[in-house]
Order: C-alpha cells, then sequence, then structure tokens
C-alpha cells in the first residue's frame, strides 16, 4: 500500500486538480446570474430567519429569569414572615416555602444552562425545573389551606409567581 504522501499519489492529485476545477467551473457555468441570486437570498433569508429565533430564544430566557429573580425574591419575603404564622400552619408553610426555594433555585439554573448551551440541548433541564416548581406550587396551595389571613396571602403571593415562573420555563424550553 502506497505512503498518503508517495510520489504517485501526489501525480494523482496534481492530475485530478484541474479535472476537478473543470467540473466545478461546468457546474458554476450551467446555472444562471438570477439562480445563483436567488440562492444567495435564501441563504440570507435562513440566516435572517435563524438570527431571530435565536433573539426571540434569548428573549424568552431572559424573560424566565426575570421572573426566576422575582420568584427568589418572593420567596425570601415570605420566609421572613414564617415566624409570625401561626404555630398550626408554620410547619407546611416552612416545607412549602423551602421546597420552592429549592425550585426555584434549579430553575435558575437550568435558565443558566439553556443560555449557555441552547433551550434545545437543556430540554431535560428545563423540564426538570418545570415539574419542581409546579410541585413546590401544589406543596405551597395546600400550606395556603391551612392558613389563614396574611399567612394565606402569602403563600397565595408565592405560588402565583411560581406558576408564572412554570409558565415561562415551559415557553423556553418549548422554542
Amino acid at each position: 500500500m502506497p505512503n498518503p504522501t508517495s510520489p504517485s499519489r501526489s501525480r494523482l492529485a496534481r492530475a485530478c486538480a484541474p479535472l476537478a476545477a473543470g467540473l466545478l467551473a461546468l457546474t458554476l457555468t450551467a446555472c444562471s446570474d438570477a439562480e445563483i441570486d436567488d440562492a444567495a437570498q435564501q441563504a440570507k433569508d435562513a440566516a435572517g430567519e435563524a438570527r431571530s429565533a435565536v433573539d426571540g430564544l434569548r428573549a424568552q430566557l431572559d424573560d424566565a429569569r426575570a421572573e426566576a429573580d422575582a420568584a427568589e425574591q418572593k420567596v425570601a419575603d415570605v420566609k421572613a414572615q414564617l415566624e409570625s404564622f401561626d404555630e398550626s400552619v408554620r410547619a407546611d408553610a416552612q416545607t412549602a416555602v423551602t421546597d420552592a426555594e429549592t425550585a426555584v433555585a434549579n430553575a435558575k439554573s437550568a435558565l443558566d444552562k439553556a443560555q449557555a448551551e441552547g433551550a434545545a440541548a437543556s430540554q431535560e433541564a428545563l423540564a426538570d425545573a418545570r415539574a419542581q416548581v409546579a410541585d413546590a406550587t401544589t406543596e405551597l396551595d395546600a400550606a395556603k389551606g391551612n392558613a389563614a389571613g396574611s399567612a394565606a396571602d402569602s403563600l397565595d403571593e408565592l405560588a402565583r409567581q411560581l406558576t408564572t415562573l412554570g409558565d415561562k420555563l415551559e415557553a423556553s424550553a418549548g422554542s
């Protein structure tokens, strides 16, 4: 078997190069200027659509990230109020708020991954985060059912915030 850098392989490459160039020239001359212009325009259109899709995804991820930041703040606000909750409600509320805090942190991690790797590459992480947010919302709703007054209002606000976050995670994953 000849060595890839052997003289016979080099001669063959030199002999075939003009033939390949001739075939390329023949192919290009077979295309009209209009066909070439049309193909170039299609390529430009496709690039523009791709840029728009990327910009749209980036905007959805930024929107979801802002919602996650707002949810994180709402979790902190409710955590600060836990001591004022009635003792019969406090344990359930504490568990629900802690789970909400974990869900928000995981959502932020999934959004960071989606921002770095693209939504397609992070579909599973976004879906897992959305499921965890939904579970935390369910827990908050259950804790709210046992609460009254400002405790119920606080848990309800946090549950609504998480519902919105879940919707934005879903929108980001669906892109």
